[in-house]
């Protein structure tokens, strides 16, 4: 029976609406109600036999020597029943604002001490809680209803969460967006004091608020008792009475920052992308505000401008680069003013923008950069440093002119050589064959004839001797036998040997007023001095005067060859000791040879230690120079004492 009646009494307890708690007389938890395990987030087994005070805050253990209990059931008299505010502590730490009702029966062991708890300012829960009669009549009461209900709409379909606060600070009411931020209840939330929270910035915003200062707060709130963090912006602000002042609290506005945190942080991934790639483009970008003043560029257009980078913003064109930079601000100002880009448009550093230096080229591109709506924020800029493109594509056509060069010069060389090789061996074939038909008819043997056959034999033997030379020198198997060589009679007898070949031709030698000696190969020597002979007497075809010099200055021996020929252009001279070279105004028709001859002569003369060039005007003749060391020199080469001529 008595079983029965502490189930039927534990049933009826269970379904009070206020929480109860009774303890007995050393404060020891003996029952709990359902109301209780739902506002303490207890569960009974887990209250009953611990203190009374492990339900309150520590602070609010012991008042004037007395406890809680104590203290409470000491003032009831002088309350008169009427309820007590206190501080309750739920299982996970939070403190919620309740209403406490104290009563005891029986005495000593006997003693048994209930407490009856009331959550405080759940107005908010219910959403068609009577309205109390307001003085004026019905009508007054009615419209007052209608903004009541119309307040109620307005905070719980707001698409943030709102929350008031009284100045203790204890959350008075929230509506449903302000619950599913947090995670929890209006139940739960309603009654809850705001520094129990341990987050300094809420606590600060709250001070804030109520000393009559709006704040605001950011970060990531975590939830109490679910342990999930929400990105939240707060804006606090503090509720004045009729008077001005806060006697009212505050409020807060709670925004779930989750996607702006979303958005926001992919936008900075995506202008740190943009920002690196800006950064690291091999070509020059910058962007200019719509009075053409650099906002940003990056450092290869800083290095293009000859400029660090941290100089542009703010500064214009011409302010940066003088008379220039007006130049190059032509392209931005065009797609300002007609918005429309400007694309790939060349111009070099020193014809197009007259800036001093190695001409330079660029590459540029303008375009006006317009927001969403299209208005213009001002011109984007990309610069290219083209110039080692150009470059190599000049070296390219050079490359490719060359070889195209050496084409035509193979194929002439092929013409050439395939011409001046049956040139002698035309006349030398009915030479022979003359001879050979006196022989069979037994008829005397003209000496002419063989002189001529040898001759033509001659002729081409230099030909082949000459091809197997340049191969020699290409190879690098040209060899020298050096020894002292008197330069002075080699051109003599190079002159008297020449005595048949030069026709209408007259030799002008002048000797030197002494000796000349030289370590030298005598015979190569001979075929320099017997080449420029031929060159002077084949390309002087009206005859004339060939003079030949020979004299010493500063140990060096200076022969010279002038001839009353037709001259070589000034642009071809460099090139006229290149193997196969003909100046252009001397036709193969005209005047036979392989274009080796002088390209042989350099290679001998270089390697004596001397040099070979030549003076020439068109129309007016030539004069070819050789230097050469004397034997007296002790200088391992030849000192260059003409530095203004056309040195091999």
């Amino acid at each position: 029976m008595a079983g029965g009646a502490a189930r039927e009494l534990e049933a009826i307890l269970d379904a009070a609406v206020d929480p109860i708690i009774a303890c007995g007389p050393k404060e020891l938890i003996l029952h709990v109600n359902a109301a209780t395990e739902r506002l303490l987030g207890w569960d009974r087994e887990q209250l009953v036999g611990r203190p009374i005070t492990d339900l309150f805050p520590p602070r609010l253990h012991h008042f004037h020597g007395l406890s809680l209990p104590r203290y409470l059931l000491s003032r009831r008299k002088a309350l008169g029943g009427r309820p007590t505010r206190v501080f309750a502590r739920r299982r996970d730490g939070v403190e919620i604002q309740v209403e406490v009702t104290v009563g005891a029966t029986g005495l000593d062991g006997d003693e048994r001490i209930v407490f009856t708890l009331r959550r405080m300012h759940e107005v908010i829960d219910s959403l068609e809680e009577p309205v109390e009669h307001v003085p004026g009549g019905p009508d007054v009461a009615s419209h007052q209803e209608t903004v009541d209900r119309l307040y109620r709409l307005l905070v719980e379909n707001a698409p943030l969460g709102i929350f008031h606060f009284d100045r203790n600070p204890v959350i008075t009411a929230c509506n449903d967006r302000f619950s599913s931020f947090i995670g929890t209840s209006k139940r739960n939330l309603v009654g809850l004091n705001l520094l129990t929270l341990r987050d300094e910035g809420i606590m600060t915003c709250v001070r804030e608020s109520l000393a009559g200062r709006a704040c605001d707060y950011e970060g990531d709130y975590r939830a109490l008792t679910t342990g999930k963090e929400i990105p939240v912006r707060i804006r606090f602000a503090p509720c004045y009475s009729e008077d001005g002042t806060v006697v009212e609290g505050g409020v807060g506005i709670v925004e779930d920052i989750t996607e702006r945190r979303r958005v926001e942080a992919e936008r900075e991934e995506n202008l740190a992308q943009l920002d690196l790639l800006v950064r690291s483009a091999p070509v020059g970008i910058g962007f200019l505000d719509t009075n053409l003043r650099y906002v940003r560029v990056n450092e290869t257009l800083a290095r293009i401008n000859g400029i660090p980078a941290e100089d542009h913003p703010g500064r214009t064109l011409p302010e940066l680069l003088g008379e220039p930079g007006a130049i190059a601000e032509q392209g931005p100002r065009y797609a300002l003013r007609t918005g429309e880009p400007l694309v790939d448009q060349e111009s070099t550093s020193d014809e197009d923008l007259g800036v001093p230096g190695p001409r330079r080229y660029f590459r540029g591109s303008f375009y006006p950069v317009r927001t969403p709506d299209g208005r213009v924020l001002g011109v984007g800029v990309l610069i290219e440093d083209i110039t080692e493109r150009r470059r190599a594509e000049e070296e390219r056509a050079h490359l490719y002119r060359e070889a195209q060069e050496a084409i035509r010069v193979r194929d002439d060389f092929l013409s050439i050589a395939s011409h001046e090789l049956k040139t002698p061996l035309t006349p030398l074939s009915l030479r022979l064959a003359t001879l050979e038909r006196r022989l069979e008819r037994g008829e005397n043997l003209d000496p002419g004839v063989l002189r001529h056959a040898r001759h033509q034999l001659t002729r081409l033997t230099g030909l082949i001797n000459d091809l197997l030379d340049a191969s020699r020198i290409e190879a690098g198997r040209l060899s020298l036998h050096p020894e002292s060589t008197r330069l002075d009679l080699l051109v003599e007898q190079t002159l008297a040997g020449m005595e048949g070949q030069k026709g209408n031709h007259t030799f002008d030698f002048e000797p030197p007023r002494e000796p000349v000696s030289v370590h030298g190969d005598t015979f190569r020597l001979e075929q320099v001095i017997s080449n420029l002979l031929e060159n002077a007497l084949k390309y002087s075809p009206d005859g004339g005067t060939i003079r030949v010099r020979l004299s010493l200055t500063d140990d060096v021996a200076v022969l010279s060859v002038t001839d009353p020929g037709i001259g070589i252009p000034e642009d071809q001279q460099q090139q006229l000791f290149d193997r196969y070279f003909r100046a252009r105004n001397a036709s193969t028709r005209s005047y036979g040879g392989l274009g080796l001859g002088l390209y042989i002569s350099r290679d001998i003369v270089e390697r004596h230690g001397g040099r070979i060039w030549v003076e020439s005007e068109p129309g007016r003749g030539s004069t070819f120079y050789v230097a050469l060391p004397t034997l007296a020199s002790v200088r391992p080469a030849l000192p260059q004492v003409w530095p203004d001529r056309h040195l091999h």
